[in-house]
């Protein structure tokens, strides 16, 4: 029988952490068009399938933080109030859409270390947001995934000995 050899997809090469980089990267550009723009989220998922990024993210992760971002928007934004040092409306749009989409992440992924979400937030904002908008985020985030999940970040700041 001659068959044809396998090709690997395009998930197949790409690192899983890569997958889910690029996945959180693309639920950023989505929640922050939605911030902006208000689009149906339709319209802005099937422009997001045309990105430069998409064929190498993890699409289920991808959808999971846009949606569940957009969708709970009001939830997010009442549980992290707490943790700002200013109101919602003052966030920069990249600032906004970062603590969207980390807060559904840290509520929908506990097993994903805390620690991992909150770099990719802090990456994500150096790379899209102002000069220290990262700074702001890790601050926000630290707290809002202390008060969230409260013996993972204990065990995570408890010097081992």
């Amino acid at each position: 029988m001659n068959e044809e050899p396998l090709t690997p997809t395009e998930e197949d090469r790409a690192p899983r952490r890569q997958r889910r980089r690029l996945a959180r990267e693309l639920a950023l550009k989505g929640t922050y068009q939605w911030l902006l723009s208000d689009n149906p989220l339709a319209q802005i998922e099937a422009q997001l399938a045309h990105d430069e990024d998409f064929p190498g993210a993890d699409h289920e992760l991808m959808l999971e933080l846009l949606r569940g971002a957009v969708s709970r928007a009001d939830l997010w934004r009442a549980e992290l109030t707490p943790f700002l040092r200013r109101r919602v409306e003052e966030l920069s749009p990249v600032e906004h859409a970062v603590l969207l989409i980390a807060a559904v992440e840290l509520h929908a992924h506990p097993e994903t270390a805390y620690k991992v979400i909150l770099n990719e937030a802090i990456e994500l904002t150096k790379r899209y947001g102002g000069t220290d908008g990262h700074k702001f985020i890790n601050g926000v985030l630290d707290k809002y995934a202390a008060a969230l999940r409260p013996d993972e970040v204990r065990a995570a700041r408890t010097p081992s000995r």
